[in-house]
C-alpha cells in the first residue's frame, strides 16, 4: 500500500512539473476596480486556486467532522444512561398486585 502511495504522489508530481513547464504565460489579475493586481505565470493561478480549494474543503471537512463527534459523544452518553435506567428496571424485584390477584381468582 506504501509503494502505490509513493507511485500515484510521484506520478501527481510529474503531472504538475509538466503542466508547469507547458504554461508559463503571463496573466494580469484583475479584478473589478483594481487593474493590474498581479502578474504571474498561469501554472501559479492554477496552483494557487487548487490548493486555495482544499484549503477550503480542509476547513469545511474540519467543522463537520467536529460536529459529528460531539453528536456522537451525546449518544454515547444518552446510551450509558439508558443501560443504567434499563439494569435497573430488570433489578426491580417482581411483585404482584391485587389487580393481578383479583383476575386469576375468577
Amino acid at each position: 500500500m506504501r509503494l502505490l502511495k509513493t507511485i500515484f504522489i510521484t506520478f501527481l508530481f510529474i503531472l504538475a512539473i509538466t503542466f508547469a513547464t507547458k504554461n508559463l504565460e503571463s496573466v494580469t489579475i484583475r479584478y473589478y476596480y483594481f487593474e493590474d493586481i498581479w502578474t504571474t505565470p498561469l501554472f501559479l493561478v492554477v496552483f494557487i486556486s487548487v490548493l486555495a480549494g482544499i484549503l477550503i474543503a480542509g476547513v469545511v471537512g474540519a467543522y463537520s467532522r467536529f460536529t459529528l463527534k460531539q453528536e456522537v459523544k451525546r449518544h454515547k452518553k444518552k446510551i450509558l444512561e439508558l443501560e443504567k435506567e434499563l439494569n435497573s428496571l430488570r433489578n426491580l424485584p417482581i411483585t404482584e398486585s391485587k389487580s393481578q390477584d383479583n383476575q386469576i381468582e375468577e
